[in-house]
């Protein structure tokens, strides 16, 4: 039993912590942040006591913080792991100049090149990634068409080879002809079937959603097929929508509706569903995605990075999100990005208010998905949280949370990560993976998708 094993079995107190959290642990709780000088006791998987001057049990682990501050771990509302292939790759021997060009060149090659061994080691590379950044919880959207059968597994032991909690699906696409459909459908449902098989201990680590890549790859048959998937499980889909104006104009020529309207024809903008980007949507869309109770999660710095225009996040449903889309896992810096971007070329549209909207509703979307409370520090919380260094700039209050997240959390302040009681991350720690396999596995990726490495 190593130590952060340990810790869990016996108990850990934190003693004079500095904690903010974001929610009431009541699941049907609106939210409020709060910060509060109070001792954490953790046990199991779950934080199960909160107080001023708690008294140690009998082998319990000691720790004063001395006021360091403590809070939720963060979520990504939308994640590409096997992104994780791109990081430092060679330039494409061409430019590329629109979206359709990001695409071809660049994102459909890489997952018609990923492998079993790629798959696992992306996930788990990615994951690294994200708990050095204090992310905890991801919804990962995740494509590896070379390996398709058993790939939500693998990015599963991935994530579970650093210790983080995940929300997955496949993306399903008619991209490559009926056949290559298929197995992706199949992907999908072998994975919420194995997750509803599975016994319900303690916390859910996993979740799942059905998956599917943009309305324009998908045949109006796998629409149908995709909804039916939704409804046997009882779960929404997870799908790009209106990353650019690509979307839309590829309905328009194949003389199908627009993709939101499209979509919600066959059922699928439900309570539930989970749509990133946003990018090309009317006042009209956004008001049926607020009436039919569907998340639209801002994926800024990739909207950027692909120039596909700026998300009109002002006039987001009240149910939003931030993603990062594959791009990294820093959840602190996207959310500054989608903040400071907002008032480029001057003040707006996005306010304080806004910006608290965009990530809380990360919590919100998790307590939804997984029934826990996330985002709480609360007696009966999942033990998710990160644990800051000693030296803070400025004050910290339930006036200037928000600030602090804004313009002070860096991924550098970070000491510890825990998820479900168990410390999973501490700065400094050796990787627990071997570079050199995921170095190697990269470059055998980069040369299947036709770049030097």
């Amino acid at each position: 039993m190593n130590d952060r094993d340990a810790a869990a079995a016996q108990g850990l107190l934190l003693k004079n912590a500095l904690v903010l959290d974001y929610f009431p642990v009541a699941l049907d709780a609106a939210p409020r942040p709060r910060v509060v000088r109070t001792d954490l006791r953790l046990r199991g998987e779950r934080i199960v006591e909160r107080g001023a001057d708690l008294v140690p049990g009998p082998g319990e682990d000691v720790r004063d913080l001395r006021g360091v501050t403590v809070l939720p771990g963060n979520v990504n509302a939308h994640a590409h792991l096997y992104a994780a292939m791109l990081a430092g790759m060679p330039l494409a021997g061409r430019r590329l100049e629109s979206f359709a060009d990001i695409l071809t060149e660049i994102w459909w090659p890489l997952d018609r090149s990923l492998d079993t061994e790629a798959v696992g080691l992306s996930a788990a590379a990615g994951a690294w990634d994200a708990v050095r950044c204090g992310t905890t919880l991801l919804f990962d959207h995740h494509a590896s068409l070379a390996c398709v059968d058993g790939a939500l597994d693998l990015v599963e032991q991935g994530l579970e080879t650093i210790g983080l909690r995940g929300c997955l699906s496949y993306e399903v696409t008619d991209r490559g002809g009926k056949g290559q459909r298929d197995v992706t459908l199949q992907e999908n449902e072998r994975y919420l079937q194995k997750l509803s098989d599975r016994p319900d201990h303690g916390v859910a680590r996993y979740r799942g959603l059905v998956g599917g890549h943009a309305s324009f790859t998908l045949e109006d048959r796998t629409l149908e097929l995709l909804e039916g998937l939704c409804s046997r499980y009882g779960v929404g889909l997870h799908a790009h929508l209106g990353e650019g104006a690509t979307d839309r104009e590829v309905s328009r020529d194949r003389g199908w509706k627009d993709p939101l309207a499209r979509l919600d024809s066959y059922g699928l903008v439900r309570r539930g569903s989970l749509f990133a980007h946003g990018v090309d949507l009317s006042p009209l869309d956004m008001q049926l995605l607020e009436e039919k109770g569907a998340w639209l999660i801002h994926c800024g710095r990739s909207n950027m990075n692909n120039g596909v225009g700026r998300a009109p996040v002002d006039r987001f449903p009240q149910r939003c999100g931030i993603g990062t889309d594959g791009l990294d896992d820093n959840m602190w810096g996207e959310l500054r990005t989608t903040y400071f971007r907002g008032h480029e070329g001057g003040r707006g549209p996005l306010s304080h208010a806004d910006a608290a909207r965009f990530w809380l509703g990360n919590y919100a979307l998790a307590r939804e998905v997984f029934g826990e409370p996330f985002g709480s520090l609360d007696a009966g919380a999942p033990a998710d949280l990160i644990v800051l260094h000693n030296f803070q700039k400025t004050p910290l209050s339930e006036d200037t949370w928000l600030s602090h997240l804004l313009t002070d959390f860096h991924p550098w302040d970070i000491q510890e990560v825990w998820v479900g009681g168990r410390r999973v991350y501490r700065s400094g720690d050796e990787p627990p993976i071997d570079p050199a396999a995921v170095q190697a596995s990269a470059a055998r990726v980069w040369r299947s998708m036709g770049l030097d490495g």
